[in-house]
């Protein structure tokens, strides 16, 4: 049977030494190993930190499979050669970029100097509730001085984190820089993310307990996803557990990467509601009615490495954007 790639994109190149290895090779060696030529075909560095969040997998899984690799002479580490042209430095988050520590006379200065600040702080020590040590304050300074974000933003920010989600400043500071990296600098900006928050928080705790999430936060790419799923696809609960089933069905337990990779696969092809899936799984086999020979080819399974079939298809829908 002659096989080819569904997407029109370039296909992922591998060593030809590595087949030999399949039998030996765990399911995290082969992820790592396709993880490895992703970053090749597309120019990146390869990050074992990185490659662990992208794949699920721990950071010494991921050393271990790199070590198996190089051990067996697939890959190798590249020095950079002198005199070579260094890459531009990345631009740094505002997160980073920020004063590590207002010290005791910077605050006092802020406080004696701008009486908006003064002001700001003891409404903001009325909403969360109790009076704000020295760190904390250094907190709600930063979010004024530095990153320029007015009284009223800020309460609203204390009101929707740290007293309707219990988290403490430290959390809501980390996504005030968030949000301000993406342009959200304004009230009114943030009412309106907040609005659309609630909305997705909604669905996302429906979506959690499908997938057995827990109470941790989604990743970033797990949020990635959901937006996708609620917002750009807009499909219905339903739609989704038939995405969830198949993604529990082909790979034995619950990835929303994966699953991402199915619902992006149906909202690419026009699938709409869980009645054109089930269209669209009748379409096929009525297509191939008149041909025998076709239609026992179809129903036959592929002569694959089980466990490399398995990691291509995890690995699949774990593309970084």
């Amino acid at each position: 049977m002659k096989l080819h790639f569904t997407k029109e994109e370039q296909p992922l190149t591998l060593p030809s030494s590595c087949l030999a290895l399949l039998t030996d090779a765990d399911a995290a060696d082969l992820r790592v190993l396709l993880h490895i030529a992703a970053c090749e075909a597309r120019g990146e560095v390869f990050d074992a930190a990185t490659a662990a969040e992208t794949l699920q997998l721990g950071e010494g899984e991921v050393r271990s499979s790199v070590k198996f690799w190089r051990g067996a002479g697939v890959v190798k580490a590249q020095t950079a050669k002198s005199g070579s042209a260094k890459k531009p430095a990345e631009k740094k988050p505002l997160r980073e970029k920020r004063a590590t520590r207002l010290n005791t006379d910077e605050l006092c200065r802020i406080a004696e100097t701008d009486s908006e600040f003064t002001a700001l702080l003891d409404m903001a020590q009325q909403t969360a509730g109790w009076i704000f040590n020295t760190g904390e304050i250094e907190i709600i300074a930063r979010l004024y001085s530095e990153l320029k974000l007015s009284g009223e933003y800020i309460l609203a920010m204390i009101g929707c984190f740290v007293c309707r989600r219990e988290k403490p400043l430290r959390y809501m500071e980390a996504v005030a820089y968030k949000y301000a990296e993406k342009g959200i600098t304004t009230a009114e900006a943030l009412e309106e993310k907040l609005r659309w928050l609630e909305r997705f928080e909604g669905r996302a705790g429906k979506i959690r307990q499908m997938f057995g999430i827990g109470g941790r936060d989604l990743t970033e790419k797990e949020e990635e996803h959901l937006t996708d799923w609620f917002d750009k696809y807009n499909f219905d609960d339903d739609v989704i557990r038939l995405a969830y089933e198949k993604t529990v069905n082909n790979t034995g337990k619950a990835s929303i990467n994966y699953a991402g990779s199915i619902l992006k696969a149906w909202y690419e092809e026009g699938v709409k509601t869980v009645r054109d899936v089930e269209a669209k799984t009748k379409k096929t086999p009525a297509k191939r009615a008149d041909n025998k020979k076709k239609s026992d080819i179809a129903t036959q399974s592929f002569d694959v490495d089980d466990a490399f079939q398995k990691a291509l298809e995890r690995s699949y829908s774990e593309e970084k954007k």
